[in-house]
């Protein structure tokens, strides 16, 4: 009787019906594997309100209960499971929670009940899986939300939607906080705050919540709390506020004084966003609220409400801002409205430019594909079929011995047999247009690899339309657009830019069937294929007239409009100036926001801005004015780009800034900019003037970041007079060389240094730069190293002990190490470790420029060897070496342009020896041919020694080692001890001349090797006159090229004969001949690709009886058989392992390429930047850090250096240059060579 009362009583209590009240139960199944009927326990409280005892119980499994939940606090991508037998239980336990929180609805009880299985998730975890959106949501509230939200649902939260949980939206949450007593302020916040998530998560996580409806009402609703919200929450979840606000257009309008109070605030991305929503709302509104902020707003408000009103309301915000200007007291502020006030006038003056009439169309393609190229595509299958039999049957005779069956190669097979004549005449047809592209033939697999290996896109009869069918036919949205297809890019290649407008682009993609849209944004979005965007591709007049029509566009990427993202993303402010700089003038409504962002406090797009505005009327005068603003960085800039824009008229406003200016690193920039301009600056370099202008800088304070710098340390130095420089000039001008930050130099610190004598230049710049790389390369002392493994080997010893038990497959290795070497490891590791850098001082190196390059490039090359992470110090040591015209950093420069391990640092290489070429007008063959040193020797090849009496000669020997010899003509190893008689001065120059004789011989040698192959690789020419002056006669080239054979090239490019220079200056050919070169022809490199074999025969002959060792070969390899197509298989399959390939590829200067996903690299590749290709070798792979493991060679193809890695494709091997090509295939066949040999079953034995 009595358990049938009891019975009655608990039905009574329970609140839900049996089919809830199970999904409660089994949604914590998992608890019972903890304790028998602890799920029931745990339910009962969370459904009924039971015993609250049973939290305690849970918290006191210290977070296994957490880990039988699933991890209900994870928003990772993890499994639930953990691999044993408690999966299944875990994963009941997650599905039936994930059906109850579909079944809950909003009310009284359902809210209770939420709230305490919040709780019961809280105490089962104990924060071991727990991640936190931000720091205003109570523990059991996050893990609630975390639960239902993300991690029961099968792909996280990225697919819950309104049928998923009905009732998730802001009201339930607001409940919640309600229902347990929490403040109403509360619920924005949780909502929107992000500031502890990355950038997924931050887009993706409680997007049911974020959904259109409920959250809009609520806004609404609750206007204080969202303006409460903006200043509670962090920049993240503040930007993002501002964007679900931005998403309806009756929110802007209701919340406008919110989106202005965030875009004048501090957090600079959620102001950009609110500004480009400000842009867009009603005029008056936004005009009314920002003059409010002129008003009343704080000082930093201000500033940027001036300028939000100029780039936003144009010339209608004049009289606001006059208003504004009649009573702002505050220097920044009156400032800025001043700045905004005279960029809207300039617009005036400028006269109201507009456009051009827009240039016509190209003709409407008209290409047909003829009848041809069935032909051509019937025998291309014939090829393919044969292939794909012998894959098939290699694959037959593996399978008869191997362990594991592949049929592979036999499906592959079968399909390609079913490709016939009436499918590829099918696939011609609606290239032709006949029939839609889209859903047709062409996206059949088969077809679309014949007409791939076939290279239909080369031929002329293949035209735009052809190519957009094919894209669009085969599927090609995979690329984010058809300009960045690969078939389209290869057809590109072989256009005439002039005959491509993006306006026809977008016309015919559409009447193809694709999606025109995509083409404006590939030309806005950053490309994550590596092509360049079309506004740098095409001629600016075919680019252009496409956005003059589509100016909100460019509104957008300007932030002028709200930029509501896409799926294929939001205009970015990069690509948008560079579209607008195809623009022949700017029209009015963006010249407000181009010059806040050309004269404005952010740095990333100032230059591409300025660009962009150079070609306006007045730039001038208005750059000018700027040198009166009251900030120092805009002072700088504007006196840098008045010398960009060559604006003389100029000048008397740099004098007037100049009298007026009291900071030392502005007035360093207007003077330049003076002397730039061709003003006289001498009266400001006088000693007495320099040595008061060094007293007023020291007395403020130098960058705290140079601390570490002992400026008294500092060489003595003199004038060039011979004068010594008073110890302030020198200690000053360093610290200004910090404060500019300039490592590629300025014009007023090369006119200081060119105030010094040479070898005080020296002293200063070695002092500089060896100071620089001992900040930059400290390292830990020994001490410091064994203290720190002391006290963490032994710790470390015993982790690889437990690993090495519990995952012998892994940690095999290093279980079996020593304590004595574990110790050793870690004392290894700590006195690796940087213990600071010079990085922030890196102006300094602006005063290195006067260091002899030979030491200069020889003490970079060592830091480059030793330190190759440290990229950003590399690139400013190269750029600080740069502003020197000697010719040893010359062609150190070029060496690192042509090949080096770090893609930025080759780049930056290039660019600089880009600017080298350009200050002397020559072009880069040019700068590499005419900056060889000469290392001290005359054109005899010899040099003279004065060493104190006697005379010394050094010449080169056979194997281009300099020699030294007395005055009677006997070698000597050194120079012998000075006599008493000897000038000490003499002595130390004559044995400094020998020492950078010997370094500079080495490094000429190696780099111009180097040099001559790549240009024999190129085919570069070389006119007769500039390869006697440059080459032949040049004391250590001269020698080089005695070693190699050349040929004459008659001005109409036939190849005349060959050739050898002699040690006497005559050149003579394979019979010992001489002979003379016609005025006007040209040389080029011989090799055996561009002769018979006879010819080869006989050279190599020529060699032999001369005894004589080439520079390197040019008569040993041949030119492969098959040369059509885009890549050679020869050796597919030959198998090595990882470590003899690294070795074999190596030797021969190839560089491994850029790791993928999971830190595997699959391919070795070889830059040949004067063609712009790239040789690439594939093999199948190895991870990083290396491992010896199975490896096996793939193809050898070639790529353009002009795109990346991923999306590109390999260039038809009949268009690589012959030696190159030739030269390539025998590097792949010194790699095979090294190799095993061919394996049939090489792909079942490989790890990828």
């Amino acid at each position: 009787m009595l358990n049938k009362i009891l019975g009655v009583l608990d039905s009574a209590r329970r609140v839900f019906g049996s089919s809830e009240q199970a999904l409660i139960t089994d949604g914590l199944g998992g608890l019972d594997l903890i304790a028998k009927q602890l799920a029931s326990r745990a339910a009962d409280f969370v459904a009924n309100g039971g015993d609250p005892a049973v939290l305690l119980e849970l918290a006191g499994s210290r977070g296994a209960a957490g880990i039988l939940l699933g991890r209900p606090g994870h928003l990772d991508w993890a499994t639930h499971t953990r691999g044993d037998a408690s999966d299944a239980a875990i994963k009941a336990s997650v599905a039936a929670r994930h059906a109850l929180y579909r079944r809950v609805v909003n009310d009284e009880t359902h809210v209770a009940m939420l709230a305490r299985l919040g709780k019961v998730l809280e105490a089962a975890d104990q924060k071991h899986s727990l991640t936190y959106t931000g720091t205003f949501a109570p523990d059991w509230l996050q893990y609630l939300l975390n639960d239902a939200l993300w991690s029961v649902c099968p792909r996280g939260g990225t697919t819950t939607t309104d049928d998923d949980r009905p009732a998730w939206d802001v009201n339930l949450l607001a409940a919640l906080l309600a229902a347990e007593g929490y403040p109403q302020g509360m619920v924005l916040p949780i909502l929107f705050d992000r500031r502890d998530l990355d950038s997924y998560h931050q887009k993706h996580l409680f997007s049911r919540m974020l959904a259109p409806g409920a959250l809009d009402d609520y806004l609404l609703a609750h206007i204080p709390d969202v303006d409460a919200a903006v200043k509670a929450l962090s920049a993240v979840g503040r930007n993002l506020l501002v964007n679900r606000i931005g998403a309806q257009p009756r929110l802007v309008a209701a919340l406008g004084a919110v989106l202005v109070k965030v875009a004048v605030g501090d957090s600079k991305i959620a102001a950009a966003s609110a500004a480009s929503l400000v842009g867009s709302m009603d005029r008056t509104q936004a005009t009314a609220l920002l003059a409010e902020v002129l008003r009343t707003g704080h000082p930093a408000e201000r500033v940027s409400a001036a300028e939000l009103l100029a780039r936003t309301q144009g010339d209608s915000a004049v009289p606001v801002l006059e208003a504004a200007l009649a009573g702002e007291t505050g220097k920044p502020a009156r400032q800025a409205i001043q700045n905004a006030i005279t960029r809207l006038q300039a617009v005036e003056d400028s006269g109201g430019l507009e456009l051009p009439e827009t240039p016509p169309l190209p003709p409407e393609p008209q290409e047909v594909l003829g009848d041809d190229v069935l032909d051509m595509l019937l025998k291309n299958r014939d090829e393919l079929l044969e292939r794909f039999r012998q894959n098939a049957a290699a694959e037959v005779e593996s399978n008869r011995t191997a362990k594991y069956q592949s049929d592979y190669q036999q499906d592959s097979y079968a399909r390609y047999r079913r490709l016939d004549e009436r499918q590829l005449r099918a696939a011609i047809k609606v290239l032709n247009g006949e029939g839609k592209a889209v859903d047709s033939i062409l996206g059949d697999s088969e077809v679309d690899r014949t007409l791939a290996t076939s290279r239909v896109e080369t031929r002329t009869d293949f035209g735009l339309l052809q190519v957009l069918r094919w894209i669009v036919g085969r599927g090609g949205r995979g690329y984010g657009s058809v300009w960045n297809h690969p078939y389209f890019q290869s057809w590109l290649g072989h256009q005439d830019k002039n005959g491509i407008d993006l306006r026809q682009l977008v016309a015919l993609t559409a009447q193809c069937g694709g999606d025109p849209e995509t083409i404006y944004r590939v030309c806005l979005l950053d490309s994550y294929y590596g092509r360049l965007a079309p506004q740098h591709v095409l001629p600016p007049d075919r680019v252009w007239p496409l956005f003059a029509a589509r100016p909100d566009l460019i509104d957008q990427g300007l932030g002028m409009a709200d930029a509501s993202s896409t799926e294929y993303g939001s205009p970015q402010l990069g690509a948008t100036l560079s579209v607008l700089d195809t623009f022949p003038v700017i029209p009015t409504r963006w010249m407000p926001r181009l010059m806040e962002l050309a004269l404005g406090e952010g740095k990333t797009h100032r230059a591409a801005a300025q660009q962009v505005l150079s070609r306006t009327p007045n730039i001038g005068k208005l750059v000018s004015d700027t040198l009166q603003s009251s900030k120092q960085e805009l002072r700088i800039e504007a006196a840098r780009w008045l010398v960009t824009l060559d604006y003389r008229d100029g000048v008397p406003a740099l004098r007037t800034a100049l009298e007026k200016e009291n900071r030392e690193t502005a007035s360093a920039a207007i003077m330049t900019a003076l002397e730039q301009l061709g003003e006289d600056i001498s009266p400001y370099l006088a000693p007495d003037t320099l040595l008061k202008q060094a007293r007023k800088g020291l007395k403020g304070k130098p960058p705290s970041s140079m601390s570490w710098l002992a400026l008294d340390g500092a060489p003595a130095c003199a004038w060039s007079d011979g004068t010594p420089v008073e110890p302030e000039i020198i200690r000053w001008w360093v610290i200004l060389a910090c404060k500019l930050k300039e490592p590629a130099g300025n014009g007023l610190l090369e006119r200081y240094l060119g105030l010094l004598a040479q070898p005080s230049r020296a002293a200063l710049g070695g002092w500089l730069l060896h100071q620089f790389i001992a900040r930059d390369t400290a390292h830990p002392s020994l001490e410091e190293g064994i203290a720190w493994a002391q006290a963490n080997a032994p710790q470390r010893y015993q982790n690889y002990q437990d690993a090495a038990k519990r995952y012998p497959d892994y940690y095999a290795a290093q279980g079996k190490l020593t304590p004595e070497q574990v110790f050793e490891e870690v004392k290894r590791e700590k006195m690796s470790v940087y213990v600071g850098s010079a990085l922030n001082d890196r102006g300094l190196l602006a005063l290195i420029s006067g260091v002899p390059g030979h030491e200069l490039a020889s003490v970079i090359q060592v830091y480059m060897r030793d330190h190759y992470l440290r990229r950003a110090q590399i690139e400013a040591l190269l750029e600080a070496a740069c502003v020197s015209n000697d010719a040893s950093v010359i062609q150190f420069t070029l060496g690192i342009a042509r090949r080096y391990r770090t893609a930025s640092v080759q780049q930056k290489a290039r660019d600089l020896v880009e600017r080298i070429a350009e200050r002397n007008n020559w072009t880069q063959d040019q700068l590499g041919d005419r900056t060889v040193p000469s290392c001290g020797l005359d054109d005899s090849g010899r040099m003279t020694l004065q060493y104190g009496s006697r005379q010394y000669f050094v010449t080169l020997d056979a194997a281009l080692k300099p020699v030294l010899s007395n005055e009677e003509g006997k070698t000597v190893s050194a120079l012998p001890a000075p006599r008493q008689n000897d000038a000490p001065e003499a002595v130390k120059e004559a044995k400094q001349q020998l020492t950078a004789c010997k370094k500079e011989v080495k490094q000429v040698v190696e780099m111009q090797t180097g040099r001559l192959y790549e240009a024999m690789c190129a085919g570069r020419l070389w006119p007769v006159d500039e390869w006697r002056t440059y080459l032949q006669r040049h004391p250590v080239v001269g020698r080089l090229v005695q070693q190699l054979v050349w040929q004459e090239m008659a001005a109409g490019g036939e190849a005349v004969r060959l050739f050898r220079p002699t040690e006497d200056g005559s050149l003579i050919d394979a019979n010992d001949d001489e002979v003379t070169l016609d005025e006007g022809s040209s040389v080029r490199l011989a090799h055996s690709a561009l002769l018979d074999d006879g010819e080869a025969a006989k050279w190599l002959a020529h060699f032999k009886d001369y005894k004589l060792k080439p520079l390197f070969a040019q008569m040993a390899h041949k030119l492969p058989a098959q040369r059509s197509g885009d890549h050679n298989a020869d050796r597919l399959g030959w198998v090595s392992d990882t470590f003899t390939l690294r070795g074999a590829f190596n030797k021969r200067g190839y560089q491994r390429g850029s790791a993928e996903d999971g830190g595997v690299f699959m391919e070795y590749t070889k830059q040949f930047a004067s063609v712009g290709m790239t040789v690439v070798i594939e093999f199948t792979g190895n991870a990083l850090p290396e491992e010896n493991r199975a490896a096996a060679l793939k193809s050898l193809q070639f790529r353009s250096m002009d795109g990346q890695r991923y999306g590109y494709r390999p260039l038809p091997l009949d268009q690589i240059p012959p030696v190159l090509l030739a030269e390539a295939y025998g590097d792949y066949l010194a790699v095979a060579a090294a190799c095993s040999g061919y394996d049939p079953e090489w792909e079942k034995k490989m790890p990828w």
